[in-house]
Formats: C-alpha cells, structure tokens, sequence
C-alpha cells in the first residue's frame, strides 16, 4: 500500500504542474487544433486536469487522514476523495470571508498545495500492514472482470457528457443567468460578495453558493470565459453525480458490481441527473455530486465501533460544503439521521452514535453559522413563510402551492423499468432482512414525507418541492438496485458468470449511451443564439456604456417577472444594463425597500396597457430606458402564451420607438426622449 501511495503522489504532483504549464500556455494550445472539435477536445482535457487538481487532489490527501480509509478500493476513494474536494471550496470561502479575505486566485492553489505538501508528509509516516477484512477480503482478490466493466461505463458516462455540451458557449435556460452571474462576480471580487453591480441593482447575497465556487475556482486556473465554464463546470458535476454514487452503492451490495450497476443506471440508463443541463439546474446537482460522500461519511462514524477525529472532521466539512452548495439537499441528508436510528442505531450501543451525532450537529452548525445569519438577513426566510401559510388556506394564498408541488410524469425522470426494478429490490431487501438497503429505502421515504408533509395532514407543501424530490429520484434507485446487482454476483467467481455480466454491462453502457445524448436539446431551452450574440457585438460597439435597455419577460406567477429571451442576459454579455435582474431579485435586497414591487410595476403596466401606452412611456424614462432588444428566439423561451411578448410589430406601430437594428428575428429599438 505504501508504494501505491508514493505512486499517486507522484502522479498528482505531475498532474498539478502540468496544469499550472498548461493554464499558462491556454492562449498557445487551444489554436492548435485543427478543427473546432479538436480545440473542444483540448478545452476538455485541460477542465479535466483542472477537476482532478482542484477536487481529487485535496479531497485525497484529507482522506488519507482517516486510517480505515487505506482499506477500501480505489474506486471507493476516487469517489469519496471527489466530494469531499468539492464541498473544501464553499467552507474554504466562507471562513475566510468572516475574517474580512477574499483570496482569490489564491482559492485555487492553495488546496493544491498543501495537498502534496500532506501526502509527501504521509509518506514519511511509519506504516503498518493493511488488511481487508471480512467481505472485502473476498471482494478485492484477482478478479478483474468488475473493475473492466467500471472502466467501460466510466468513459461512457464522460464521453456522452463531452458530446452533449459540443458547441454549447452559454448556459441553457433561465437559471443560468444568476448562477454564471454569481460566479462572475466571485471571480471579480475574488470571493464572496454583497453587491452584484455592475450587473444587477441588488445588495445582498444569501443564495448558495457552492457551485459557483467550484466555477470560479476552475476559471482562475483555466482562464476559460464563465459562462463557457458555467456548462462545463455543470457537466464535471453531472459526472461527479454519478460517480460518488460507488462507495455508497458498494457498501450497500458488499460487491464491485453494485457499484458498477449504480453507475450504469444513474450515468446511462436514466436520464437523471444527464437532463440537468437542459435547465441549468446546477447547484442542486452539484450538492447531490456531495450529498452520497456526506451520507456514507456519517454512516462511518455513526456505526463504526472506534471513534476517530479525522472522520468526524471529514464528515463534518463533507456536509457544511453541500449545505453551503445547495439548502434543499441539506434538508434530504439531514433525513438520513432519524432513518439511521430507526433502521440502525436499535442494533448499536446508543449512546455512542447519539454522542457522535450530537458532536456532528455542532461541527457542521458552527461551520456554516456565518452563512445561516446571512441568510436570515435576506428575504429568503419571509418568501418561506409565505409558501407555508398558502399552504395552510389551499393554494388560496399569495402563492398557488398546487402549482409548487405537482410531481408529473413519473417516466420522465426515470423509465419504468428502473421504478419496478426499485419496488422489488427493496422487497428483496426486507425479505433479505438487509439493513443497508432498507436503511437508504426508508432515508427516501422520510425525504418523500418531508417534502409532502401534506400526506400527513401537516402544513408545509411547497416549501420543498416534488420537481427537486424527483429529479433526485435516480440516487436511491441506482442505490439500491446497484445493490440487488451486487447481492446476485456476489461470490458467483464463475469466470463465464463475471464474463457474461460483463458483456451485458458493456451492452447496455453502449445502448444507455446513446439514448443519453438526445436528453439534452440545446435549441429547446437555449436563451442565446448566434444571432443574440452578432447582435450584442453590436451593442457594445455602437451604444453607449449606459445605454439601458428593455427586455421581454412574463410573470410565471404574481410575484417575479423572469426573461424569455436573450436580453436578459444583456448585462453578463454585453455589459449594458437592462429593466430585467436575475430571478434572485425576490429573495434579495435592493436599493429601496419595495424593491420587487417597485420593478415588477414596470412589466405589470406594460402589460396591462401597452408598452406605447403614455402611462407605460412614462415610466420607461423615468427608469433611463434608452434602447428595447427583442431576442432571436421572440420571447418565447419558457412561455407559451401571447400577452406578455414585446413585439417588432407592437413596437414600430408606435412612434415613441425607432428600430436601430435589425438581423434575422432580432431587433433593436431606440426610445425616442
């Protein structure tokens, strides 16, 4: 074991200095090929090399930390290191904020960095003989069919997110908008921030944010343009998503099998999580890339028998950096306690796991404290409080609590298939008696309630939602099918029994691979097009700095207005300032109290009256409106009805505005003072 770690130091000390060469020589590389696919393929190569120094790196070496760690697979601590690299980032920041540092490009290196300084360190240290014990023992002997078919489904899961992306230069969808917003302006102000000018009016910042540290992070190492690196960042989490899934699932199947079959059903078979990337849904992916480690973390510590400080000082960053990375995920791992006591901790000294717990709690409580008197500070706390009154009258209050909480199509987020195969491997679980499996079983079940609280007879429904239930739905089902896969191959050494499995894995990689590249449909949920972006060059040759421009929108609901098009991305690609802030603005300040009434009156008035309306006008200059941009796409992304769409027509039919531009479906308009 000692000459394998001395290995992968070495490797990933080639593999930082390699990157630190490579990011410098970017500008020089990526011309040198020979076609635009040959520079997406060196883009690709350099995030990969990035990811692997920025989050294996460092979430590695901490892992060698904890003595019972030399004891599990590769695989087991490729995953594990993986999300506890990427929870370091937003802890990282979040400390150093409350003393006053933003640190910048220096976020980068400095996990890096002290990383090889603390595996070179480890390599000094005496070792005693590591020896796999009961299941494991079998497990890793000279077998090596699992290990040829976790390569196979590795590439696959990489390749199809590579080509789905092939192309893509902004992010899709309307939630792009305030995530690459963020992380431009972490990469600004070299961390953590309250103001979001230049490019919005608001003055707080409470949204999570882990996500878009591990943007910033890879853009100061890459010097790739953020929202570029937005999709690419969201695509590392999408295969991150996956992969984390293997120490769990092997746990749970005591087989390398269950891990493979995990991660071919959450990586090829299902199109969860693939699909995110339609809606630009990266911070809960990003927290679900953490959430499995953070899940089997405290497992560990809850269950195993010696205590041991370095686990619980990995358990608890793994879970304050996915509190940080997404607040929803935190509330479904925080469901994994009670389940744990309910399933577990009667068969265990109870006094032990409730201490452990308890010292968990306050780790992770006062790591993200910070955070949480921020948060209250903002107006996330109110738009909860009135979700869950509405909730108490029916849907008849300020927000339709129906509409939060529809679940849909059951199929669309994992094929039926993967349902009935979940149903029976649980009954195979109870009938089995297997703890493990009916521990992650009854996890989701907690989750569903808490999420419906509704189902028993409780107020709350739609302060969670079934869309964020569901999507996350492929995290149980590749779970504890995997393990169903791991407890039907496991001990079966038949060599034409692992070669058959094998073969049937290689199969179905292949088909799940090709049905995983038509999940993403860039043209359905694209804001930007290639005529938005001819049409922003103009703009930022020919308006002046403050030029201010009006956008389309529709209201989605009573209370916020959300962009249809590509002029609400107008302040991150041309720098100009629009009528329209990202989605954020209900939760955050702004420069007056009635901030999200205040700018909500604008699109009401227009909408209600017309935009050539002099009531309309009147209040388009006395808000310095100087210029309206009508996107490609027409104002329809997201929105498919009629009223709330500002129109070529509608505008040219009014004196008050004079067209300055005009190229395929976009048009610019001057309003005239």
């Amino acid at each position: 074991m000692g000459y394998s770690k001395r290995m992968v130091g070495v490797l990933l000390l080639v593999m930082l200095l390699a990157s630190g060469v490579w990011a410098s020589a970017q500008t020089a590389l990526l011309p040198l090929g020979a076609t635009a696919l040959g520079q997406q393929v060196w883009e690709w190569l350099l995030v990969f090399l990035a990811s692997g120094t920025l989050f294996v790196l460092p979430g590695w070496a901490l892992l060698q930390l904890w003595p019972a760690a030399a004891r599990l697979t590769w695989p087991e601590q490729a995953g594990l290191a993986t999300g506890i690299g990427m929870a370091l980032y937003p802890v990282l920041m979040l400390v150093t904020s409350s003393f006053g540092l933003n640190l910048g490009a220096i976020y980068a290196w400095l996990p890096p960095v002290a990383a090889l300084l603390l595996l070179l360190w480890k390599q000094r240290q005496p070792k005693g003989p590591v020896a796999c014990e009961g299941w494991r023992a079998r497990e890793v002997g000279g077998n090596g069919w699992p290990n040829a078919a976790l390569v196979v489904v590795f590439t696959l899961i990489i390749g199809v997110r590579c080509v789905a992306v092939v192309g893509l230069e902004v992010p899709l969808w309307g939630d792009s908008v305030h995530h690459t917003m963020i992380a431009q302006l972490m990469i600004e102000q070299g961390g953590l921030f309250r103001s979001w000018a230049p490019y919005a009016a608001m003055q707080s910042f409470t949204y999570h944010f882990g996500f878009h540290s591990q943007v910033a992070v890879l853009a100061w190492i890459t010097h790739i343009a953020t929202p570029r690196m937005v999709v690419l960042s969201g695509q590392v989490d999408n295969i991150a998503a996956v992969c984390t899934l293997y120490p769990l699932a092997l746990r749970l199947g005591r087989s390398r099998w269950a891990g493979v079959a995990a991660l071919l059903l959450a990586g090829l078979l299902a199109p969860m999580p693939m699909m995110y990337v339609n809606w630009g849904r990266y911070t809960q992916l990003a927290g679900q890339a953490i959430l499995p480690v953070g899940l089997y973390l405290a497992w560990e510590l809850l269950a195993t028998p010696k205590r041991s400080w370095a686990l619980w000082g990995l358990t608890v960053v793994t879970l304050a950096g996915m509190a940080l990375t997404h607040y929803r995920i935190a509330i479904f791992a925080a469901c994994f306690f009670p389940a744990f006591a309910l399933v577990l901790g009667i068969r265990l000294p109870w006094r032990v796991w409730i201490e452990r717990g308890a010292l968990l709690g306050v780790g992770v409580g006062l790591l993200v404290l910070p955070w949480v008197v921020r948060v209250l500070g903002g107006q996330l706390l109110t738009i909860l409080m009135s979700i869950f009154a509405a909730s108490t009258q029916r849907g008849t209050g300020n927000v339709n609590v129906e509409t939060l909480n529809v679940i849909g199509d059951p199929l669309v987020f994992l094929p039926a298939l993967i349902w009935y195969g979940m149903l029976l491997s649980v009954f195979w679980a109870i009938w089995r008696r297997d703890r493990g499996a009916l521990l992650v079983a009854f996890w989701w079940l907690l989750v569903i309630l808490i999420v419906n609280p509704q189902l028993l007879g409780m107020p709350g429904a739609g302060m969670l939602t079934n869309f964020a239930l569901m999507i996350a739905a492929y995290i149980p089902a590749a779970l504890i099918v995997g393990a169903a896969a791991g407890w039907l191959l496991r001990g079966r050494s038949q060599r034409f029994v692992q070669r058959g499995a094998t073969l049937v894995v290689v199969a179905l990689a292949l088909w799940g691979g090709s049905l995983r590249l038509a999940d993403v449909d860039q043209h359905a949920t694209a804001m930007v097009t290639p005529a938005d972006l001819r049409a922003i060059a103009w703009i930022q040759t020919n308006t002046p700095p403050d030029a201010r421009f009006l956008v389309n929108a529709f209201f989605p609901n009573a209370g916020a207005v959300v962009g249809s098009d590509a002029g609400w991305w107008l302040p991150l690609l041309a720098h100009r300032p629009t009528t329209l802030p990202p989605l954020l603005y209900i939760a955050e300040q702004g420069p007056r109290p009635d901030y999200r009434q205040w700018l909500n009156q604008l699109y009401a008035t227009m909408y209600a009256k017309g935009v050539g309306n002099p009531d309309a006008l009147a209040l388009l200059r006395e808000r310095g409106i100087t210029y309206v941009y009508l996107g490609e796409l027409g104002g329809k992304v997201g929105y498919t009805g009629t009223d709330h769409i500002l129109t070529p027509e509608l505008l040219q039919r009014s004196p008050a505005f004079r067209p300055v531009y005009h190229a395929g479906q976009v048009w610019i308009f001057a309003l005239q003072p």
